[in-house]
């Protein structure tokens, strides 16, 4: 049987340390101080592997291997779009925005100028479904030019014009 300071250098720990450890239900804890060495290091041998394969007790422990794993997937996270980023497989935010704005300023150009080009035949137009062919022959040429509108084009253009 051995006291706390014994097992202390036994294990190369700090009486606190060894205080500790009994507190936490580590090390198995003897009736009146005395300790059984062998005991003592095979249970701080277990703990010390449980902690090392990242199943240790406590928070501190378990705060650690959260902060590994949470590391780990960042890393993932990171290398998996710089991968993406070699293979150009993603976009800047910046030209797509650049993109969008300048396909929907085009659809909004070409349908905003459709009542001043159809104003005047379909004013002279009494026939309800011949203003609805009319219509219908309108917006399905605007959609056809705006299928074959270059997008890349009219960023180029935007930048030229900047």
């Amino acid at each position: 049987m051995a006291t706390q300071t014994e097992v202390g250098k036994h294990l190369d720990l700090s009486d606190r340390s060894v205080r500790e450890l009994l507190d936490r239900g580590i090390l198995p804890n003897a009736r009146r101080g005395a300790l059984d060495l062998d005991q003592c290091r095979v249970a701080y041998i277990r703990h010390l592997r449980e902690t090392a394969a990242g199943r240790g007790a406590g928070p501190s422990a378990d705060g650690l291997t959260d902060a590994r794993a949470r590391l780990a997937h960042e890393q993932a996270d990171h290398f998996a779009l710089k991968n993406a980023a070699l293979r150009l497989e993603l976009l800047p935010r910046a030209d797509i925005t650049l993109a969008v704005t300048a396909i929907f300023t085009i659809v909004r150009d070409r349908l905003s100028a459709l009542p001043a080009r159809l104003a005047g035949p379909l004013a002279a137009t009494s026939d309800p479904e011949a203003v609805r062919v009319r219509l219908s022959d309108a917006v399905s040429g605007v959609l056809v030019e705006l299928s074959e509108e270059r997008v890349v084009a009219i960023q180029e253009e935007t930048a030229d014009a900047a």
